[in-house]
């Protein structure tokens, strides 16, 4: 995607050469409007989030408003290119060119085309790419909604379907780069305690819990998240424990992706479910194993605070000076 987004880029390059071609050979200001027309149709390829999206939306004033500005800008860009290849062609003393104005229009159309085939908004916004912060900004507002959208294939697992099945379709969902979004989504949806899904909840544990995830820190919480999607069920506490333990000891930097220290505590404090038919002696071992583990995030997140103390250097000492008569 990253190389997609670096080539769309370059396309771009294509459609503000044709405005500079078009100063340059010495084109009048009646090329203005064909360029400003394909600098529209651009716009709304390449970000179709800056413009109404239903016809409802095109009949309000602010939609309209917003419309004309959008024009006028891309108007004002043009006329700026022209004037920047007038000014090369004036240096460069280069007389009117006998080309084509079909050439320059040509060259700035092409980008279009070029950019559709690279570059699928939408798609990339789903994945958490955007060309520019602006772009970002704009998909704010639904990336969550997207996010709720995609966990519904996952929540509509059935308990019964096969592991591997569950956690192929968890891993088609979650492995993008708008993965956290999706994680603390299904995460609040399983909040409900109403809802079982032992197997994607299982699937789950296991996808947050794997050193490929947790290492790289590209999905923060994720060792949290796990816990919490646990919850109380001894059976996956007990595949989560051991899990956390290898991790926080391997990657003692992030510890900050765990559950608090007291809120494990909490749990391996707190009583069995009475109709729990784990045997006692493994409930004990279970309990044990939380508390070492809150134990060893406790430290790690001791440990990041000595290290940050460190990197600021020792603090100043103050100087006592004695003044004398």
């Amino acid at each position: 995607m990253l190389t997609r987004m670096r080539l769309v880029k370059g396309a771009t390059a294509l459609l503000y050469i044709g405005p500079l071609i078009a100063g340059l050979c010495g084109f009048g200001w009646d090329m203005v409007a064909p360029f400003a027309a394909i600098f529209v149709v651009w716009l709304m390829v390449l970000r179709p989030e800056q413009w109404p999206t239903t016809p409802g939306e095109w009949l309000t004033g602010q939609a309209w408003l917003a419309a004309l500005a959008q024009i006028l800008s891309q108007v004002l860009l043009i006329g700026v290119l022209f004037g920047v290849g007038r000014g090369f062609g004036g240096l460069a003393n280069i007389g009117a060119l006998d080309v084509s104005p079909i050439l320059p229009l040509a060259v700035s159309f092409l980008s279009i085309p070029l950019c559709r085939m690279l570059w699928d908004a939408n798609e990339a916004a789903a994945q958490g790419y955007f060309l520019d912060e602006e772009a970002a900004f704009a998909h704010a507002d639904n990336a969550a909604g997207q996010a709720a959208t995609a966990i519904i294939p996952l929540l509509n697992l059935p308990d019964s379907a096969p592991d591997a099945q569950v956690a192929q379709a968890v891993a088609a969902a979650l492995d993008v780069p708008a993965a956290e979004l999706r994680l603390n989504a299904v995460t609040a949806a399983l909040a409900r305690p109403d809802r079982s899904h032992a197997a994607l909840r299982r699937a789950l544990v296991l996808w947050a819990t794997e050193p490929e995830i947790v290492a790289p820190g590209h999905v923060p919480g994720s060792m949290a998240s796990a816990f919490n999607i646990a919850g109380g069920n001894l059976d996956l506490l007990r595949l989560y424990v051991p899990r956390a333990i290898a991790l926080i000891a391997a990657f003692p930097n992030r510890a900050e992706d765990f559950p608090p220290p007291d809120r494990l505590i909490e749990i391996a404090e707190a009583e069995p479910a009475p109709d729990s038919d784990l045997p006692a002696h493994l409930q004990a071992d279970l309990s044990d194993g939380l508390r070492a583990l809150a134990r060893s995030v406790e430290a790690a997140l001791g440990g990041a605070e000595d290290r940050a103390v460190a990197a600021q250097g020792p603090a100043p000492v103050a100087v006592i000076t004695r003044r004398t008569a």
